[in-house]
């Protein structure tokens, strides 16, 4: 009998003890798992003379309690260096909170490189590690693209033309610059007194000598100042500026009549206008000329007086065109060349007798419901006949289409003109219709009407522009873990209805259930939300009729709370076990020490 109850009570210890081995064991379990592994993905600099580093991290034998807590990233060090001072001697460091994923990619971004030591262009090689909050460490990791060179130095711009100070400018200047960085330019500018004339952008690679052919008689006569402006094409764009002073010289030219917009048909083209210069005089002055993008003919102009000059072109038929510039010499060998402000020749036409263009008027719906007729209304107001008159119109952005417009009336004495246009297609609702008009008189005036650039628009809408009306008849009050939920709702609505869903969110997911419709003007549904206890879940619902209108009622947001009080933790199965296997032997030992009758 004793002999029984010893065994009896060696196998209750071996129960009591038992769960304390399993607990100890999963622990070691625990604290067993891999050191993490990482790659560098890329390695960039930004403008601000800053390197960043994305790598993918990844915890080898992940769980909950283990994640990476550093993200050190050391620059020109070797792995020994980083060894011997136990890895403190970092340039940078970035901490993070506990991850969820197994993977993860993540940043981090080295300290400004042009401060302290770091006062020259230079490269980098780079070496990362990843720290866990448990001390495990992933191998050092070295960049294996090799170097990464900051550049902190500015372009070296020399002139080569102007070289010499207040060097006397006239005609056009050809501004000659050399231009060199380590990193190359991306963008080169030239300006006048600050003012942006011309620029030079994405030079080729290597590319050392910029020049700029400059109109010199666009400025004022006098020092000027000359500035170059380049950008390297380096991460931060550093950009450097030299200046240099000229001085303008040469003839000045005025019109004295304003160049008409165009000249009428059989009319003659005059060009009368005023050349002086303050330190010499007016040796001779020419234009030079074009007709309809023909040969340019070189011609001396009239001499008038002491300063004013005339040349009188020929007349040429409807429609043709002039282009012109101007030369003037003065006595000393100076000379400029006058065009537009645009630095081009100037442009007139020669038209028919009626020059005045024609003005016009578009009437139409900016909305219609479907069915409806669509018509467009144009009011032209004119004194001679129109050739011709078409709208451009496409539909749903598509290829334009181009139709003559019907002539409706006609006012007294060709005064004015309606035309129309009926559009015979039928289109389904939200179509999107553009259009802009075109109109020629006969004597080749042309009008364009396209709302300032923006065309002309025709949009057709459903009858029913109101959304449904919804009301909430059953929402839970709260939410606990794996509750079946249901919500109801009524809908006011007088459409057929696409869809009636509810949705609801848990963290950052969204979900989508169609309700069901149980009555002429209610719907439900039913399902389980799978969350846990403290969880953020968010649920509304959304209703659609056949004319797209939607409508959606509040969103409602609970926090999951458990179902019952008790324990809460991941692992309840683990302790569950472990309470049982300590209690039951209890039990088993006292029963078998108990007094025997």
């Amino acid at each position: 009998m004793k002999i029984h109850s010893k065994k009896l009570t060696t196998m209750a210890l071996i129960l009591l003890v038992l769960p304390f081995v399993s607990l100890v064991s999963l622990q070691i379990k625990d604290a067993a798992a891999e050191s993490p592994t990482m790659t560098i993905l890329e390695v960039t600099s930004n403008i601000s003379y800053q390197i960043e580093v994305s790598v993918e991290i990844t915890l080898t034998g992940f769980n909950y309690d283990l994640y990476t807590e550093f993200l050190r990233l050391y620059l020109n060090q070797s792995t020994a260096t980083i060894l011997a001072n136990d890895y403190d001697g970092f340039n940078a460091s970035k901490t993070f909170s506990r991850q969820d994923d197994a993977t993860f990619e993540a940043q981090v971004l080295s300290p400004v490189l042009y401060n302290g030591s770091h006062l020259d262009s230079a490269n980098y090689n780079v070496t990362v590690i990843a720290i866990t909050n448990t001390d495990e460490k992933s191998t050092l990791i070295e960049w294996s693209g090799g170097y990464i060179f900051i550049d902190t130095d500015l372009p070296d711009i020399t002139y080569i033309h102007p070289s010499v100070a207040l060097e006397e400018i006239w005609g056009i200047y050809t501004v000659e610059t050399n231009i060199v960085d380590t990193s190359d330019i991306s963008l080169v500018e030239f300006f006048i007194d600050n003012n942006l004339r011309y620029q030079i952008d994405d030079p080729f690679p290597g590319q050392t000598s910029f020049t700029w052919d400059w109109l010199s008689s666009q400025d004022d006569k006098g020092v000027r100042s000359v500035k170059v402006k380049a950008t390297d094409n380096s991460s931060a764009f550093n950009v450097e500026e030299l200046s240099f002073s000229v001085t303008v010289v040469g003839p000045e030219m005025s019109y004295l009549d304003p160049i008409p917009a165009t000249i009428d048909f059989n009319n003659t083209l005059k060009l009368n206008l005023t050349v002086t210069d303050a330190f010499f005089e007016i040796d001779s002055v020419y234009t030079n000329y074009s007709i309809d993008d023909g040969p340019w003919v070189f011609t001396k102009m009239e001499n008038l007086t002491v300063d004013q000059f005339n040349y009188t072109f020929s007349s040429y038929p409807i429609g043709s065109k002039i282009n012109w510039e101007i030369f003037a010499n003065n006595t000393d060998g100076q000379y400029h060349i006058f065009r537009t402000a645009a630095l081009e020749p100037w442009e007139i036409f020669s038209v028919h007798w009626d020059h005045i263009n024609p003005t016009g008027e578009v009437n139409h719906d900016y909305q219609l419901t479907i069915d409806d007729e669509i018509f467009v209304f144009l009011n032209v107001t004119e004194q001679s006949p129109l050739d011709l008159c078409n709208i451009n119109y496409r539909v749903d952005e598509g290829d334009w289409q181009e139709v003559a417009m019907v002539l409706n009336e006609t006012g007294v004495n060709n005064t004015w003109y309606e035309y129309k246009h009926y559009f015979t297609d039928s289109y389904p609702i939200f179509t999107y219709i553009e259009f802009y008009i075109w109109l020629n008189d006969s004597g080749n005036n042309i009008l364009r009407l396209d709302n300032n650039g923006d065309y002309y628009s025709i949009k057709i809408i459903p009858h029913d522009l109101v959304a449904p009306i919804l009301t909430i008849d059953v929402m839970p009050e709260t939410i606990t873990t794996l509750q079946n939920i249901t919500v109801t709702v009524t809908i006011n609505e007088t459409s057929n209805l696409l869809s009636v869903d509810v949705l609801y969110r848990v963290q950052s997911t969204q979900y989508s259930i169609a309700m069901n419709q149980i009555g002429s003007d209610t719907w439900t549904a039913s399902f389980v939300v799978i969350a846990t206890t403290g969880d953020t879940v968010e649920i509304w619902v959304r209703a659609i009729d056949e004319y797209y209108n939607t409508a959606e009622t509040d969103v409602e947001d609970f926090v999951v709370v458990a179902e019952e009080a008790g324990v809460t933790h991941s692992n309840f199965l683990l302790w569950l076990m472990l309470i049982v296997l300590i209690i039951l032997p209890i039990v088993i030992t006292l029963l078998i020490l108990r007094p025997q009758r």
